[in-house]
């Protein structure tokens, strides 16, 4: 249905409709003015031969002009009947309307009033009888019969092969922008609408949308660029602090300078974290790490992660159940899909603390579910994002980075990742390609 909302089909189609009303118009109004002036011939021949025979004085004189007239005429086009001082000149051998014989070699049309315009004069003692034939109303319908089945028709095929062939056309090149533009949306910068670009306002439009993508996609990977090299110069050094706070801490120190010293050290190892966490979604969103791709287990690394990660999950005071289908092998990196499930699992204790956390594999999709306060819809797509978090104060531990690493992998193993309401709690499925 989505084809007959498509501009081009429906401009084609009013073109084409505007066509046909044109010419049949033109028709239509061509074939009345001929056929009432053949109307008006024919009664004006019949008016005349009548004023023929009329305007003479003597009744032989009648008799012998209607007698040529009858003798001269071709009975399909006029046909003379008069009774005149008991005499009856004549070129057919019955009273009209009903119908008329001629000779049995002539085929005459079949009832007079639709074959002949008919004329009467009374002549006094007498009566005047003349019958135009109609054959040159036939013959101007014909024509126009065959103008519009050998011009008209094969017009219209043309011009709506033509049209198809232009909508398809126009048609494939609005759904290349659509789906470039969807492609962008959905965060597929790579997407172009690509060459040739016509001579045409769609061809300007697709050349800018394709110039547009390409600028977006230079700025993200600068921005991207940036916020490695930021991460990767600053790494070092963080490290080197946190190595001088380890050595500190080998020292004898009071109380209150240990309490604020291992407060140092954990908020310095959190930066290193987050640092690492920021370099490595740079380098998988580069594609880096599909030269290590293999056959992993899916179902066999479920149950690790649910075994390793079972009891801490009692200890918050939870639990942590696992449910398989069975295996499921895909091709990619295991101990990126580990990190993929560890930050899951990790995310569903932090924000759903003491309730319950559901590993499942059905088919090709992986399940992780938990009891807590979820994610409201509008904010789904947010939390993906490098550093996004749902607490505005930003005072709950965390970097913002779990569910943007979650993402990363995803992609790299062009996997589907969704976020769903759990009624209550959240749920995150990963759909694997076949």
């Amino acid at each position: 249905m989505r084809r007959f909302r498509s501009t081009p089909l429906r401009l084609s189609v009013m073109l084409i409709a505007v066509f046909t009303v044109f010419i049949s118009v033109g028709l239509g109004i061509a074939y009345l003015l001929m056929h009432q002036a053949l109307g008006a011939e024919i009664a004006r021949r019949a008016d005349q031969t009548i004023e023929e025979i009329v305007m003479i004085p003597e009744t032989e004189e009648r008799l012998e002009r209607a007698a040529e007239i009858a003798t001269a005429a071709d009975r399909r086009a006029l046909l003379i009947r008069l009774e005149l001082g008991g005499e009856t000149i004549a070129n057919i051998t019955t009273d009209l309307p009903g119908g008329i014989v001629g000779d049995d070699d002539i085929d005459l049309p079949g009832p007079v009033a639709d074959s002949y315009l008919v004329r009467h004069a009374d002549l006094g003692p007498g009566s005047l009888m003349v019958a135009v034939g109609r054959d040159s109303m036939s013959e101007l319908h014909e024509t126009f019969v065959a103008i519009l089945g050998f011009a008209l028709l094969p017009a219209l095929l043309l011009t709506s092969a033509i049209g198809i062939v232009v909508v398809r056309r126009t048609t494939a090149r609005v759904d290349g922008i659509r789906s470039t533009l969807h492609a962008l949306s959905e965060g597929d910068l790579g997407a172009r609408v690509g060459a040739p670009h016509p001579d045409t306002d769609l061809g300007d439009i697709s050349r800018d949308l394709d110039r547009m993508a390409e600028a977006q996609e230079a700025a993200v990977g600068a921005l991207r660029q940036i916020g490695a090299d930021i991460a990767h110069d600053l790494k070092t050094p963080i490290q080197r602090v946190a190595v001088r706070l380890e050595q500190l801490g080998e020292s004898n120190l009071p109380d209150p300078a240990r309490e604020h010293l291992d407060r140092a050290s954990a908020e310095t190892a959190q930066i290193i974290a987050t640092f690492q966490s920021l370099l490595q979604i740079a380098q998988l969103e580069g594609g880096q790490g599909r030269e290590h791709f293999t056959h992993v287990d899916l179902g066999a690394l479920l149950e690790d992660m649910a075994e390793i990660y079972a009891p801490s999950s009692e200890d918050a005071g939870g639990h942590l159940t696992c449910s398989l289908a069975g295996p499921l092998p895909v091709r990619g990196d295991r101990h990126l899909l580990s990190r993929l499930v560890a930050n899951l699992i990790e995310n569903a204790m932090r924000h759903a603390p003491g309730t319950g956390i559901e590993l499942s594999l059905s088919g090709r999709t992986l399940m992780v579910r938990d009891g807590g306060p979820g994610i409201p819809e509008g904010q789904r797509d947010h939390v993906l994002r490098r550093l996004a978090r749902l607490e505005a104060s930003r005072s709950t531990p965390g970097s913002g980075l779990g569910l943007a690493l979650v993402k990363a992998i995803s992609d790299l193993h062009g996997a589907a990742l969704t976020l769903d309401d759990a009624r209550p709690g959240l749920v995150v499925t990963v759909t694997f390609p076949g």
